[in-house]
């Protein structure tokens, strides 16, 4: 038994029983791996992160069917390998669907005057590094080269992650820089170190499990509280109240933007969405987690609305500024084809954005006051 899996193992019971600090525990040990082998698959690091954010979701939901602690990264590793090649499959079809844009809409582009053109081409050259590189690589070698630089460079710790030998691991690093000029695999180093999920990937999933956990399970966890501190108890009541109004929050999000991602114009737009998309949910759990922490923290009523203000205005920079900066390139095409059809989608699309926009603050308050009614 490696030293990696070890301590990973130990978790795994107490995550399996519910236990989200144990499961942390084990996104914080895993996330590079996993992410780094859908890269290996997929060859693009928005992608990869986004079946990263799936697999745990999945192992969250299933780790309590692994009978033995000690095949947790071996299920992992599998359990990621499957939905990056069905992911994969997806893609390609998609990529099929999606037209060429058209040369003026891409001069446009490559003079972008906006403050943020120069850092989306920076970002789009890092994107194209990792797939050129990764399309050069062995096949063997993608997950160790990748996974060597996201490690600190260390191979015995990348061996352990993926399940072979120092050795092994050695050898695959010597054909790539083999395969590879020196300064093209530092430089791909380089991206793929920078492209490494980080601490609030663990918070954005963990944010994610909290806000999908069962209604029994939290119902037994107020139960368990309410027999040690009575405010704690009240502050579990708060925070399920809340919870219950994220749920709501997300599920208008996720309604306002289904058919934004199945009219993207571009995989580029798609990862832009989706991204969009997560940081929306994600200000959703983090409104959740603080309404009762700042009510009980400060026993003000009005901090509730302090917080909820702060919603709403993370609310309208994403939905105001944000999104309509990655549909801009779409809204140029479309107008280009087809100008009266693309007047109608932006009135649907207005109409979208009220709608998720209602769903999330009808949830939302509702939420604020069961919560404070739960409290009492």
């Amino acid at each position: 038994m490696d030293q990696t899996a070890l301590p990973l193992a130990s978790h795994v019971p107490a995550a399996a029983r519910g236990d989200r600090d144990a499961f942390a525990a084990l996104v914080d040990g895993t996330r590079s791996v996993v992410s780094t082998i859908a890269l290996a698959i997929v060859r693009d690091a928005d992608l990869s992160r986004d079946i990263a954010q799936d697999v745990f979701l999945a192992a969250w939901r299933d780790l309590g069917q692994l009978r033995d602690p000690n095949s947790f990264l071996p299920w992992l590793r599998q359990l990621t390998r499957n939905r990056a090649y069905h992911v994969l499959r997806t893609e390609r079809r998609r990529s099929r669907r999606i037209a060429d844009r058209d040369v003026d809409t891409l001069i446009e582009l490559a003079v972008d005057p906006r403050p943020d053109a120069r850092e989306r081409l920076l970002a789009n050259e890092e994107r194209e590094l990792l797939a050129a590189v990764l399309d050069a690589l062995p096949d063997e070698a993608r997950e160790v080269v990748t996974l060597y630089y996201r490690e600190g460079q260390s191979t015995s710790h990348v061996a352990a992650l993926l399940g072979l030998s120092d050795a092994n691991v050695r050898q695959r690093l010597s054909r790539a820089r083999a395969t590879m000029r020196a300064d093209l695999l530092d430089r791909y180093g380089a991206a793929a170190a920078k492209s490494t999920p980080d601490a609030r990937f663990t918070a954005g999933i963990m944010i994610a499990v909290t806000i999908g956990a069962p209604a029994a399970s939290s119902a037994a966890t107020l139960t368990a509280i309410s027999s040690g501190a009575p405010w704690l108890a009240k502050l579990a009541a708060a925070g399920s109240g809340v919870l219950l109004g994220a749920a709501g929050g997300i599920a208008g999000i996720l309604i306002s933007t289904r058919q934004l991602k199945q009219q993207a114009r571009s995989i580029e737009e798609l990862h832009a969405i989706r991204r969009f998309e997560f940081h929306s949910m994600f200000l959703v759990g983090t409104t959740a987690v603080m309404f009762p922490l700042a009510l009980f923290a400060t026993r003000l009523p009005w901090s509730s609305a302090v917080v909820f203000l702060g919603f709403i205005l993370g609310l309208i920079g994403l939905h105001w500024y944000w999104l309509p900066r990655i549909l801009t390139d779409r809204h140029v095409l479309e107008a280009l084809e087809d100008p009266q059809r693309a007047a109608r989608a932006r009135i649907m699309e207005r109409r979208l954005a009220i709608l998720g926009w209602t769903l999330g603050l009808i949830f939302g308050t509702a939420g604020v006051i069961a919560g404070i009614l739960l409290a009492g």
